[in-house]
């Protein structure tokens, strides 16, 4: 009995060797785009291949472009069913690192820190005064005894 082909190897462009469609089709499953196909495609079966040529597949027939487009988002949508798929599991760092993206106003763990009036167009001395009330709110004194206006944080 013949090994069954691929649906998508129909859709081989002619001058192709089919080993070198096939390297291309698995590059875009794997994610990788025009340029990296041509290269991994070129590499694996000796035909070369350059980014130009793939974008000239791609852009003369429109099956092939909806294959392309397809399978590169396949990867994407993979990762996104392991991700739920760990977090319906009960993973509970794969659930807070989801929600410290999805949901950062009510789960990041950063902290951000509101600074209240301007310092454009004030002098030194005005930045200074600005800068030790700062620090004062904060507990943290200026050093005594600078003369040249500088201190030890």
């Amino acid at each position: 009995m013949a090994d069954k082909k691929p649906k998508y190897y129909k859709l081989k462009p002619r001058g192709l060797k089919g080993e070198t469609w096939q390297q291309i089709v698995l590059a875009w499953k794997n994610g990788l785009s025009d340029r990296e196909a041509a290269f991994r495609a070129s590499e694996d079966t000796g035909q070369y291949l350059t980014e130009k040529d793939v974008k000239e597949i791609v852009a003369n027939s429109a099956e092939i472009a909806a294959l392309r487009d397809y399978l590169m988002n396949d990867i994407v949508s993979q990762a996104k069913l392991n991700i739920a798929d760990n977090i319906r599991e009960g993973n509970v760092s794969t659930s807070k690192w989801y929600l410290e993206r999805k949901a950062p106003d009510e789960f990041s763990s950063k902290a951000a820190v509101a600074f209240e009036g301007a310092v454009i167009g004030l002098t030194m001395e005005e930045k200074q005064a600005e800068i030790d009330k700062l620090l004062e709110s904060f507990g943290v004194g200026s050093e005594e005894g600078e003369s040249d206006g500088s201190r030890k944080v």
